[in-house]
């Protein structure tokens, strides 16, 4: 632990010294210097056991993802004896990028860990290191969620790829989740558009719903088109309805968008926002990887309604 050493340091010597050096609050200091206390003072002892603890956490982490990757090789035997359509390929390839990203953290975690154990050299390192660890250890058990939810998921598209029932079924599902939410933005139009004094952010919000929509729509048309002809390849009925449905949904989607052309005026930083979340979302291509999406919208929206500056 380098040439310092707590050796029963008591935890209150500890604090103050870190208060001292750093202006941070004592008692949140105390916090993550707690669980390297034993009897009241800080000891090499507990803080190589607390490590120790922590180990295991970032272990199960690394078991979690190991558990994943070997489910997402079980998984390519489908995605292979699969037709070589554009949904299967995106699918694919989302669930080969979210592994690679759970490898990433856990390697980056066994690193924080690694220089955690070897730097605590002084008693604001030693405090340090307790921050350190507690985030460590909040990251691995979201790995270990992630990773087991990764798992589930993979398991789904297995049996998505196996059987065209639960395809089609999805496909209607996700239909029906479209139709809703355009019927929820149809209606907070029509509210807008009687409302004397409409409130301009939840104009901003509804626009941004109908460009979402639109990606929505086109993402439906280019799955569907796939579904169908791979019930054809394997000679499976596909549901009568469902261009139809996705069709409506494009007029419906086109009519709310024409409705903002005629909303009040409001502040430019609105307008610009629409407009780069517009070009942004004109240049994603179905099937669409909407984690890419999300982080488009999410930056639309930065610091609208909470009173920050925009």
């Amino acid at each position: 632990m380098g040439e310092f050493t707590p050796a029963a340091r008591a935890l209150s010597d500890l604090v103050d010294r870190v208060a001292e050096e750093t202006g941070e609050d004592p008692s949140s200091i105390r916090t993550f210097l707690d669980p390297f206390v034993d009897d009241g003072a800080i000891t090499d002892e507990a803080i190589e056991a607390t490590v120790t603890d922590v180990a295991q956490v970032l272990a199960t982490a690394e078991t979690r993802v190991d558990l994943a990757t070997r489910t997402r090789a079980d998984v390519r035997e489908a995605v292979t004896a699969a037709p070589d359509l554009a949904i299967i390929e995106a699918r694919d390839r989302a669930f080969t990028d979210r592994l690679a990203d759970l490898r990433d953290d856990v390697d980056e975690l066994g690193t924080t860990l690694t220089s955690v154990r070897t730097g605590m050299d002084s008693p604001v390192a030693v405090y340090r290191a307790g921050v350190d660890l507690h985030e460590l250890t909040t990251e691995a058990q979201r790995i270990v969620r992630v990773a087991h939810d990764l798992e589930t998921e993979l398991d789904a598209f297995e049996a998505w790829l196996n059987s065209a029932p639960r395809r089609h079924d999805a496909l209607v599902d996700e239909v029906d989740a479209a139709e809703s939410s355009a019927a929820s933005v149809a209606e907070t139009v029509e509210t807008l558009q009687t409302t004397a004094e409409p409130d301009p952010e939840r104009w901003f919000d509804a626009a941004v719903q109908t460009l979402v929509l639109g990606v929505v729509v086109d993402d439906l048309r280019t799955e569907a088109a796939d579904l169908r002809e791979w019930a054809d390849r394997e000679e499976k009925p596909f549901p009568t309805d469902v261009d139809d449905r996705i069709e409506s949904l494009r007029e419906e989607t086109a009519a709310r968008a024409s409705a903002f052309e005629d909303r009040p005026d409001w502040e430019d930083q609105y307008d610009t926002r629409l407009e780069t979340l517009e070009t942004e979302l004109a240049a994603v291509d179905p099937p669409v990887a909407w984690a890419q999406v999300d982080a488009h919208v999410a930056a639309a929206r930065e610091g609208i309604g909470t009173g920050e500056p925009t």
